[in-house]
This record gives C-alpha cells, sequence and structure tokens, in this order.
C-alpha cells in the first residue's frame, strides 16, 4: 500500500535539466521531452521518457516508498529497467510545486551537475 497518497495517479513530464556547477543549464532531450510516470494504490509505479524525436529512451517499474513530508525523499525500488545502470533503487528528493506539479531530483553527479525531472498530473479529460 501506497504510504503517500499524493503521488497517486498518472503524471505528465514537463521538463528534464541538468545545472552544471558553473551553472550552466543543459537540456539533453531538449525543450519538450516526452514521459509519464505512474503510481498505484498498491505502491507499484512505472515510469518512461525521453525526447521527443525517440533518439533514447529510459523506462523502469517497481514499486515506490516515500515519507510524508512536503519535501522529501522517495524511492523507486527497481525491478526491471530498460538498463542495467537503471536496475538499482532509484533515490530522488521531491518537492510539490502545487497539487498537481511535482520535481524529482537524483543525488548530484560527481562533477556536481543537479538534474530536476519536473512533472505534471494528467487532468481528466485533457
Amino acid at each position: 500500500m501506497l504510504n503517500n497518497r499524493r503521488f497517486l495517479g498518472a503524471w505528465e513530464l514537463i521538463s528534464f535539466e541538468s545545472r552544471r556547477a558553473d551553472g550552466t543549464v543543459v537540456r539533453s532531450w531538449g525543450l519538450d521531452p516526452l514521459g509519464m510516470i505512474m503510481w498505484d494504490e498498491s505502491g507499484h509505479m512505472s515510469a518512461q521518457l525521453g525526447p521527443r524525436d525517440g533518439s533514447s529512451y529510459v523506462a523502469y517499474f517497481g514499486t515506490l516508498e516515500a515519507d510524508d513530508s512536503p519535501e522529501g525523499t522517495l524511492t523507486h525500488h527497481v525491478a526491471g529497467a530498460s538498463g542495467e545502470s537503471l536496475r538499482t533503487d532509484q533515490v530522488r528528493t521531491f518537492r510539490f510545486l502545487s497539487g498537481d506539479e511535482l520535481v524529482l531530483s537524483p543525488p548530484p553527479a560527481p562533477d556536481g551537475t543537479v538534474s530536476t525531472v519536473t512533472w505534471r498530473r494528467f487532468r481528466p479529460g485533457a
């Protein structure tokens, strides 16, 4: 059972960007990436994302564990993935920008680069 119901449902990818230590912003999947992440009441999740042109693709599925704070840490316990490097626990910080927008960030890269992935909840009929 999902311990944090705020994540429930399907979310569309709004942006994926990385900020290097020198402040440079890189959008390796372009300004309009494509993706969806879903969390269900049983605690299962799946994510699929990449650039809109389909030149690369990331997908994984598993279960979710998240703390109850307004901003905190979640862990995707990955059961299967499109690449070997994804087949591990995926730890992300999270913060809700509103009830319908969510930012996830993996730990900083060794070179200090910080990535952010912004999601918006799908709206019925949209």
